[in-house]
């Protein structure tokens, strides 16, 4: 049986209930989580209860769905959810300190996200800010150091999955480097594969030695390893990803409404070449483009991409959710 498309997609909503729209779209095409902003979780009750009534509005509309319930929890100037869960200071605060503190502070962030119904954090971000970097990461990267960003990586997976919370490694192979932010542009950074993997992928390679089950892809093109943007790179995500890195989890794109992947073409076709090239979730979080067209992305999924391919990633999906019960 072909499975369906919408099981691939993670969508966010405006407010803090959960739409009947998004509840009748998952009832015709699945759906394979929501990602939460502030706008959500106002405070820790509403949090709380929305997360239950989610899950149950979910469990009627789509029986068996994997959907999860996924939030950018990563420190600093990137927190959704800021009452009844513990806050964290920048990435780079917590780099300077150390890998243990990175454990101690994610640990109890965790638990609390845990205890509020959601599923996972995408986070830590793996990026080793350089020179030159546009300050979409900034102090949300651990360093410049790829070690010490490796070390605090792999202590932020450990404690966020010791807590029974998804961890995400992104923004692979690296926006550290990239001197456009790829919410309004296209960034490009000039350096062969040799230079990345001595660099940029270290804190990636981490990250997946310490057992994280999901990876974001980033919306950065290297032009001296692949014209096509990480995002829509078989190369990067098969060959490097999962052939050098030895990453077998799940993946999940940026946020798909970025302008950086504006020339790529509409909304449906550029969502057949991300899961074509291996992204597994893609992520459409309804801020920059709240009235994008899901359905005609479920759609051009069901046309554009085989059915065992469609399988491979909903397979993956099916097993995020094992891992969090």
């Amino acid at each position: 049986m072909r499975p369906r498309p919408g099981r691939l997609l993670v969508v966010g909503y405006a407010g803090p209930a959960f739409p009947d729209h998004l509840a009748g779209f998952a009832a015709r095409w699945g759906l394979g989580g929501v990602i939460w902003f502030a706008r959500n979780a106002p405070d820790r009750a509403t949090a709380a209860r929305q997360a239950r009534r989610l899950e149950a509005a979910l469990a009627e509309a789509d029986p068996g769905s994997p959907a999860l319930l996924l939030v950018d929890q990563e420190g600093g100037r990137v927190e959704r959810i800021r009452d009844g869960v513990p806050r964290l200071p920048p990435a780079a605060v917590l780099g300077r300190a150390g890998p243990a503190e990175v454990a101690r502070r994610v640990a109890a962030q965790a638990r609390a996200l845990a205890a509020l119904g959601v599923d996972g954090n995408l986070a830590p971000v793996c990026d080793v800010v350089q020179p030159g970097e546009s300050g979409a990461i900034g102090d949300r990267s651990f360093g410049p150091d790829p070690a010490r960003a490796a070390s605090c990586a792999a202590a932020h997976v450990r404690a966020t999955g010791a807590a029974g919370l998804l961890a995400c490694a992104k923004h692979f192979p690296g926006h550290g480097a990239a001197g456009l932010d790829s919410h309004e542009a296209l960034p490009s950074v000039d350096k062969i594969l040799d230079e990345l993997d001595s660099v940029d992928l270290v804190p990636f390679r981490a990250a997946v030695a310490a057992g994280v089950p999901l990876v974001m892809t980033a919306h950065v093109r290297y032009p001296r390893v692949s014209a096509s943007p990480a995002t829509l790179c078989s190369r990067w995500i098969g060959g490097v990803l999962r052939g050098r890195l030895g990453f077998g989890g799940a993946v999940i794109s940026d946020d798909l409404e970025m302008a950086a992947l504006g020339g790529f073409g509409d909304p449906g076709e550029v969502a057949v070449r991300a899961v074509r090239a291996g992204c597994d979730l893609l992520v459409y979080g309804r801020v920059l483009r709240p009235d994008l067209d899901l359905e005609a992305v479920a759609r051009a999924l069901q046309r554009g991409v085989p059915a065992a391919r469609l399988a491979e990633a909903a397979a993956r999906a099916d097993r995020l959710r094992e891992a969090v019960g």
